[in-house]
């Protein structure tokens, strides 16, 4: 349960997670910020104290780590309902794991990827999103 959005020039993690976390999007759990640097493939989540989630996205942002896929857990706003946000090597794509409490279709076992779709795409569109494609299975 993914959705991949794919830009037609890399963008960048502190602008985009900027635009998101202005828009309402909670990069913190229950104090925690869960995020990704994977640097040997194993994409082993750390979770830091939400007070340094200034110096979490920093990181997150380094040049150094273009070349690896990092990310971060966030929630919709005011919602219960999130996922795992990765920036992937050369950062042309980004892709929400849909972990965090799934929102399904009514009486339905598939994922509601409309409601997700409404809230994120009007703040990628405008960061020069190209391309999405979701999927899905039971």
């Amino acid at each position: 349960m993914d959705i991949d959005f794919s830009f037609h020039e890399p963008v960048s993690v502190l602008t985009l997670l900027g635009h998101l976390n202005s828009a309402g999007f909670a990069l913190s759990i229950e104090g925690n910020v869960s995020h990704l640097v994977d640097i040997d493939g194993m994409f082993e989540w750390s979770k830091t104290s939400a007070v340094y989630l200034k110096s979490v996205v920093s990181e997150l942002n380094r040049a150094d780590w273009v070349d690896r896929t990092v990310g971060i857990t966030l929630l919709f706003p005011g919602s219960v309902h999130g996922g795992d946000l990765l920036f992937h090597p050369g950062r042309t794509k980004v892709s929400l794991a849909i972990e965090v409490n799934r929102r399904n279709l009514p009486e339905s076992q598939f994922c509601d990827f409309g409601w997700y779709l409404n809230q994120i795409i009007p703040i990628l569109e405008p960061m020069g999103m190209d391309g999405v494609e979701a999927q899905d299975s039971p």
